[in-house]
């Protein structure tokens, strides 16, 4: 019994090692760049088509945008969201710590969400265009020292 124990424990921990240091890497590349912004959401959501139309040409045009990275995850429908291969390779660390989130277990493929990175890390996330605008948004601005 004790061996197989030591068995799952150390291959668990080789597994969290290598998660860990995929992610490591994957942040160590965005912690000296400018902050991240991430929009993820889907073809079939109202809400993210009201994103697209109204809200993002807007915030492209604001002087903020110019002082992030900003990424898209917009697949075809939210189940496909929550799946790797719709995510860029170098973003994948980010699904897989939302998943593993709290949040990412209560609410899943709610969209639009937002997600903001940070030296490498997620330091905010919210869904939802009221979010976007009361929360998100000013985070973003003062994140980046900007005006509206």
């Amino acid at each position: 019994m004790f061996k197989r124990r030591s068995v799952i424990t150390g291959g668990l921990s080789s597994a969290a090692a290598a998660i860990l240091s995929r992610t490591a890497a994957a942040q160590g590349t965005a912690r000296s760049a400018k902050p991240i912004l991430i929009f993820a959401g889907d073809e079939t959501s109202e809400a993210c088509k009201i994103w697209r139309t109204q809200w993002e040409p807007l915030f492209k045009q604001a002087p903020v945008f110019q002082k992030i990275d900003y990424r898209v995850v917009f697949p075809k429908t939210p189940a496909l969201l929550l799946k790797p291969a719709s995510w860029p390779s170098d973003l994948r660390w980010v699904l897989d710590a939302f998943l593993m989130s709290q949040v990412g277990v209560e609410q899943g493929a709610e969209t639009p969400r937002f997600f903001l990175i940070q030296g490498g890390q997620i330091t905010f996330t919210a869904v939802g265009n009221s979010a976007w605008r009361d929360v998100m948004w000013p985070t973003l601005l003062d994140v980046t020292n900007s005006q509206p």
